[in-house]
């Protein structure tokens, strides 16, 4: 009997199901096959312990927001009495973290007649990401692949956390080849992003976890290749650490390509090399690489 993974978010990117309302939108609802003795595909339960982990590193993150304007310097908000104001978003966020993950440990500290882990929210999601095959067996599972997701990746959460949005950089979408339960292939097309300071990048759709390096071969190729405006941006913001908008590479071919009508003699820095199949203008790697260079590394420095 085939098992399909009960996780509402999981979907095969681009394959639907009978029923799916509207196929030409949905990035693909057909869930992946259970893993073995589990209610989850793989992808889903390694995405439990991952899930459990991030939430508590959010929950100790968002510390540092409970003054508002207390990062970085800047001046702490105070009431009419003088005394610091607290965010009340952010204790909201953190109770919601923290009240999950209790919940958790205690749910498997019960069932499984183990010990509490410490009363540390650093402790509380290592003990969930340990147990989390467990979890992925469990006739809760959904619910808890549910839950886990919902407090980690809460984009309001993360705001709340990283108000400049420096926690996550796009870095393209995922060229690998996945297949359905028929063996059909297809591209996972997904949006790849690296968040914060780990160091392994996931993508969602296929959930392969690699290095910045391996994936930026795999996204951009060759340094000789020529990429479209998308993957130029997402090749120099891995380069770079930066978050590099598509429209700034299209930007300095013009500035180039205005410099050499004005001078003859001028030899542009980026140039325009036709377009691809899709009429996406491309552009060479090696001149955008070493453009950015020239801009931005004085600015490093």
């Amino acid at each position: 009997m085939t098992i399909l993974c009960v996780a509402a978010h999981c979907g095969i990117p681009h394959h639907h199901t009978d029923d799916c309302p509207d196929p030409e939108t949905c990035h693909g609802c057909l869930p992946r096959l259970a893993a073995d003795g589990l209610r989850l595909c793989e992808v889903d339960t390694r995405r439990l312990a991952e899930d459990a982990l991030a939430a508590a590193r959010l929950h100790d993150d968002l510390a540092l927001r409970l003054m508002p304007g207390g990062r970085g310097g800047e001046k702490v908000a105070t009431s009419s009495s003088g005394a610091p104001t607290v965010d009340g978003e952010v204790v909201e966020a953190r109770s919601a973290i923290r009240a999950t993950l209790v919940s958790l440990c205690r749910l498997i500290a019960d069932e499984r007649g183990h010990q509490l882990p410490q009363d540390a929210t650093e402790a509380l999601g290592g003990y969930v990401a340990h147990h989390a095959r467990w979890l992925a067996a469990h006739a809760a599972a959904d619910e808890h692949a549910r839950d886990l997701r919902d407090i980690a990746s809460d984009p309001r959460t993360r705001r709340l956390a990283y108000p400049a949005g420096t926690d996550r950089l796009y870095i393209g979408d995922c060229p690998l080849i996945v297949r359905d339960l028929d063996g059909a292939e297809s591209v996972c097309g997904t949006r790849v992003y690296q968040y914060g300071e780990r160091q392994l990048i996931g993508c969602d759709g296929c959930g392969t976890d690699e290095t910045v390096e391996w994936w930026q071969r795999e996204i951009v190729g060759d340094a000789s290749a020529t990429v479209d405006a998308y993957a130029g941006a997402a090749d120099l913001a891995l380069r770079f650490h930066r978050p590099v908008d598509p429209a700034l590479i299209r930007k300095w071919a013009s500035l180039e390509a205005r410099k050499a009508e004005r001078n003859e003699a001028y030899v542009p820095r980026v140039n325009r090399c036709g377009k691809d199949g899709k009429q996406r203008t491309l552009y060479d790697l090696k001149e955008l690489r070493e453009y950015a260079e020239r801009v931005w590394a004085p600015v490093a420095a």
